[in-house]
């Protein structure tokens, strides 16, 4: 043989032995877990018409997707990212467990899936800044579609290589031993029979208890039509839930750092737009607020100054235009990230761009003023209840977000995770 063909030629069996797929016993066992977690989602929760009624079926199914979770990713060092996560879940189970729940309403439901998927997420250390930060619409992308579909597969392969590990390799069955133990197991259940059949005759409690226990196992096509249909829709449920846990567990740190640069590199590939274009834009929001605020005045301060405008009730007056003047915050924050994205030069670059930005972040705190106003006053005349607190929540976000986007400005600090974790 030639000598450099050996190389190659020992190589072939090392390549085999890298791609062929193994799995750990801690896997096998979160892929079995898995399908009673998927089989209560779906029967309990999936197509429940009241959320509220199943919390305890939830709890369960929270607490069986934990475990799975740090069965896989026990060894992996926690962040304390990851604890905030976990600590907003059980916020949310222990306010439905308690009947707390009502004031987001179904909404919960998405909010505890939304934590959990990024409780996952920083708890397998898969997030591509190894934290939150600007590259959060990728990880959304990657934690909800890359991963759970890429390791879709994945729950089956391992129970595979379980029941393949469990199979005796070389021992080898006689015909004849199976044949003789079908018949005797046959003539062990023929008496089994008899033996009940007597027992059942000769007292008339203990037939009347079995036959009890006898309908439980009695073929009905009304429960298993059932237990069908809730096994199969289990199936891509758990498969999509194991992807997501157990194939965070499979990606490779350097690949995601690839990943993460080249998320950067495409959203560095969107700044084509000239700073002036940003700056004549905020501008024109600038003075579009500042004229509302000039002419508005008035009605705007009316919470402040307890007088309010004429024909308005206390009631009409606070609720008209406090979640749209949330929402013109909203605006403004989505405008700043596109500036941020978009423009050819950083906001630290431009002494204009920066000053606009800051003056829009500043009538955004007025804006939020505002709305604090109708909603203290709201709450001195009609008292204190859970929706208020939502609502006060909300102004709370929306204020330390541009106190955050105010002090990143200025200082070039890194500010968003603060923000995401706060609210």
């Amino acid at each position: 043989m030639n000598e450099k063909e050996t190389p190659a030629a020992a190589s072939l069996p090392a390549a085999a032995e890298q791609h062929s797929f193994s799995a750990s016993g801690r896997e096998i066992i979160a892929a079995v877990l898995m399908y009673f977690a998927a089989y209560w989602y779906v029967g309990h929760l999936l197509f429940a018409l009241d959320f509220f009624e199943h919390t305890q079926w939830l709890m369960l199914f929270t607490l069986l997707l934990a475990a799975v979770t740090e069965l896989i990713h026990w060894n992996k060092p926690r962040s304390w990212e990851s604890w905030i996560w976990l600590g907003c879940i059980v916020v949310i189970e222990a306010a439905l467990t308690l009947g707390r729940g009502e004031v987001w309403g179904h909404t919960a439901k998405l909010f505890l899936h939304i934590c959990f998927v990024w409780w996952v997420l920083s708890r397998s250390g898969v997030l591509l800044e190894g934290e939150t930060g600007h590259l959060m619409l990728a990880d959304v992308y990657f934690g909800y579609l890359i991963y759970p579909f890429k390791h879709f597969f994945l729950r089956i392969r391992c129970l595979l290589f379980g029941i393949k590990m469990l199979r005796p390799s070389k021992r080898k069955i006689k015909t004849e031993a199976v044949l003789r133990s079908l018949l005797a197991a046959a003539a062990a259940i023929g008496l089994f029979a008899a033996a009940f059949s007597l027992l059942a005759s000769a007292d008339i409690h203990f037939r009347r208890s079995m036959e009890q226990v006898l309908n439980l196992f009695t073929f009905r096509w009304e429960r298993w039509d059932n237990f069908l249909a809730q096994f199969v829709f289990s199936l891509p449920v758990a498969a999509w839930l194991f992807g997501l846990i157990a194939g965070t567990g499979r990606e490779n740190r350097a690949e995601l750092n690839l990943k993460a640069q080249s998320t950067c590199k495409f959203v560095d590939s969107l700044r084509h737009v000239p700073t002036a274009v940003w700056i004549g834009l905020t501008a024109g929001f600038c003075a579009l607020y500042a004229v509302f605020f000039i002419l508005h005045a008035p009605y705007l301060l009316g919470a402040f100054t307890r007088n309010l405008p004429a024909g308005y009730s206390v009631a009409r007056y606070a609720r008209q235009g406090f979640f749209e003047l949330c929402k013109v915050m909203a605006v403004n924050f989505t405008l700043l990230w596109l500036i941020t994205r978009m423009g050819q030069k950083s906001i630290w670059e431009s002494k204009f761009l920066k000053a606009a930005c800051l003056l829009l972040l500043a009538e955004s705190l007025v804006f939020a003023a505002i709305a604090a106003s109708k909603l203290w006053l709201y709450i001195q005349c009609f008292g204190y209840t859970p929706l208020r607190l939502q609502s006060a929540w909300l102004i709370c976000s929306l204020v330390f977000g541009c106190v955050c986007a105010i002090w990143s400005i200025l200082r070039k600090e890194k500010t968003f995770r603060v923000w995401v974790i706060f609210s």
